[in-house]
């Protein structure tokens, strides 16, 4: 698989890297080289957290609720760590899908997992994997136009990326798929994902030198939920990098609702969220509601607005 860097020339750290790989002995090199993520590496978590949520869904018209629907669709967000021989590893994952039956015959769904080396300082690491329906419905009369679609194959979006200490470098491909596949064949889906993923060129993304290495999406999103003082933040997708901004407040009818169905102890927090791409990135507004000091705060709520049109609601369900 080739790999294309960013710049014609070959920088001084680039020479560097290459001339040590080739003095270093190679049993060395070896034992260096065991020590990148890998999807196939083996994984036993000693902490195993994580919730499903119910989609609910609401058809807007210049902001005004239209139409409610609820449990159109699923999801489930989870948070698992551990300790492998190249040191603490964390893995998070989020995942939701649609329920045809309940939305009108759409089929989709939308995954991202992620890998994350700890280190003292941080994140040393990272490796994340993505997929997605495609979906180009950018009114309400072209979703309405969707709505139980004929068409025998759909078409959906991969990335695939792995974030080391100077530099990353991430891949994207879109292929076709049976419509008939959904989350009970997602297995079959990574396949075919990993499959167009191997036939397209890998893109290099030089880092700052001396800077941490930019977090992927739900590695940022965790250390910020988790720390009373998060406010800022930054994260890297496919080789751009975007921004986050939250801003916190309580919230006593969520903290008594969420108690009454045992999904929290203590008080919830509300969190507005505004995420931006750095250069040329319009906001992205969304809200989420986490349990306050929880060290593992995996959302209790989240409400996003995806389409102008569309609105969505994910809630946590219990047990």
């Amino acid at each position: 698989m080739n790999r294309i860097a960013l710049r014609p020339t070959v920088t001084r750290r680039e020479w560097a890297k290459l001339l040590a790989a080739a003095l270093l002995p190679a049993s060395l090199r070896s034992a260096e080289s065991t020590r990148e993520l890998d999807w196939d590496a083996s994984f036993t978590p000693s902490l195993n957290l994580a919730n499903r949520y119910r989609v609910d869904a609401q058809v807007l018209l210049f902001s005004v609720p239209l139409l409610r629907r609820a449990g159109v669709g699923a999801g489930n967000i989870a948070w698992r760590e551990g300790t492998t021989p190249g040191g603490p590893l964390r893995a998070l994952e989020f995942a939701a899908w649609s329920i045809p039956g309940r939305a009108a015959g759409l089929n989709r769904l939308g995954f991202i997992s992620e890998r994350i080396r700890l280190a003292d300082t941080g994140m040393a690491e990272a490796i994340y994997f993505g997929l997605m329906t495609v979906s180009g419905e950018e009114s309400a009369d072209e979703a309405r136009k969707a709505l139980h679609n004929s068409a025998q194959e759909t078409l959906y979006a991969a990335v695939d990326a792995h974030v080391g200490r100077e530099s990353m470098d991430t891949a994207t491909a879109h292929f076709p798929a049976p419509s008939a596949l959904s989350v009970n064949r997602r297995g079959e889906l990574e396949a075919m994902a990993h499959h167009a993923l191997s036939g397209v060129p890998r893109r290099s993304v030089d880092f700052k030198p001396g800077d941490a290495p930019p977090p992927p999406f739900l590695q940022a999103m965790a250390e910020l939920l988790r720390r009373p003082d998060g406010t800022q933040g930054h994260y890297i997708y496919n080789g751009r990098l975007y921004t986050l901004h939250l801003r916190r407040s309580k919230d006593a009818k969520s903290t008594e609702y969420f108690r009454s169905h045992g999904l929290a102890k203590g008080e919830v927090i509300q969190i507005n969220g505004v995420l931006r791409r750095v250069t040329e990135g319009k906001p992205i507004d969304f809200r989420v509601w986490v349990e306050e000091g929880n060290p593992h705060p995996l959302p209790l709520r989240i409400d996003y607005q995806p389409k102008s049109y569309l609105r969505l609601i994910i809630e946590a369900e219990p047990g």
